[in-house]
């Protein structure tokens, strides 16, 4: 009977232990660093799923007379012949589109660029970007959402990307030259593709020549059926995986019902609007104070806003473990016109 008895009470013992001995397991557990790459699948799903709740409902569509009023306080809209309207940033003559004040996210529309200008939600996710030497970058609308607008390639070492000109798209560059300016690219070690701070470890732009010359296209990307459109997704999470040995995270998007971006570590919340050129309220969609081009101030071409020992301290490793033969065998590229399309469209539209 004493014997029964022990058993009866050893079993009980084991039994109320489970939920303590689960409970200190997952007390044990520590929450995970804000800007950590790692998530479980678990966790990808209930992103996904909790994203899908707070959803705003459809909107109306807008027509881009948004873009017009929206982005008026923080630069100048001219009407150029070629293009019509376009937007030149009042971001100082070191802007470029995709580099300054951002970095990239991985989400389920592939990498995705996070700005950390209160305007980004439109000018990184719609439209293309053109280059003119003396007002530099400036901003052409165009009605298609992309988590960025821009080509990959990828050599020994390093991911680079630049902006899509005028009427680009993916598919160009797949059968020959995008026909961008080689000095436009930015090239990051490909272990720092999804760091916050990403702009701390881009190699000097002289570096650019070289290293697109010895470059792949990466061929990721998605087909936006709804809407008919191809963008770049990429490098694919797994190589980059495969290099920083974690897995990379998921981040859900979570669309906005106003102008706005937000990334909070664990969600992008971002405007993501249906836009056409008009709508019934407004069937000529232009700013409300467009200026000539002479009076937008000119600007002198793109500068690094980092200092020289900043450089050396963070791409001495990297040069001379990848660097230094490129250093050796070329000269800093000649500087050339942007290409210039004269037909319109864009937004990678399948015809």
């Amino acid at each position: 009977m004493k014997t029964q008895l022990r058993k009866f009470l050893a079993i009980g013992a084991i039994v109320c232990a489970m939920p303590l001995a689960s409970f200190a397991q997952d007390n044990d557990m520590q929450p995970a660093d804000p800007g950590d790459t790692v998530v479980s699948a678990q966790d990808q799903q209930m992103d996904s799923s909790e994203a899908q709740q707070v959803a705003p409902p459809d909107q109306a569509p807008v027509s881009t007379q948004t873009f017009y009023d929206d982005l008026s306080p923080y630069g100048q809209w001219v009407n150029m012949p070629t293009y019509g309207y376009v937007w030149i940033p009042s971001a100082g003559p070191g802007f470029a589109p995709y580099s300054n004040y951002g970095h990239w996210v991985y989400t389920e529309y592939g990498w995705t660029w996070v700005s950390d200008y209160s305007w980004g939600w439109a000018p990184f996710h719609y439209g293309r970007w053109e280059y003119d030497g003396n007002y530099g970058w400036f901003w052409i609308p165009d009605i298609y959402w992309g988590p960025a607008w821009v080509c990959w390639r990828h050599c020994d070492g390093y991911y680079g990307w630049a902006p899509l000109g005028w009427h680009m798209n993916i598919r160009d560059g797949y059968y020959g030259d995008y026909g961008i300016d080689r000095s436009r690219w930015m090239f990051v070690g490909e272990g720092h593709i999804g760091d916050r701070n990403i702009s701390k470890f881009y190699l000097p732009r002289a570096h650019s020549d070289y290293l697109y010359a010895h470059s792949t296209v990466v061929a990721g990307s998605h087909y936006d059926a709804r809407h008919g459109v191809t963008y770049a997704s990429g490098p694919r999470a797994e190589d980059v995986a495969r290099v920083t040995h974690a897995p990379v995270r998921q981040i859900a998007v979570r669309p906005t019902a106003r102008p706005e971006q937000r990334y909070d570590n664990q969600h992008l919340h971002i405007y993501k609007p249906e836009v056409t050129p008009t709508n019934q309220a407004n069937p000529r969609p232009a700013p409300a104070r467009p200026v000539e081009m002479n009076q937008v101030p000119k600007r002198s071409d793109y500068t690094p806003q980092r200092s020289a020992p900043v450089q050396q301290q963070r791409y001495a490793p990297v040069q001379q473990q990848r660097s230094a033969p490129m250093q050796r065998s070329y000269s800093a590229p000649q500087r050339s016109a942007p290409v210039q399309h004269s037909s319109g469209g864009g937004g990678g539209r399948h015809r």
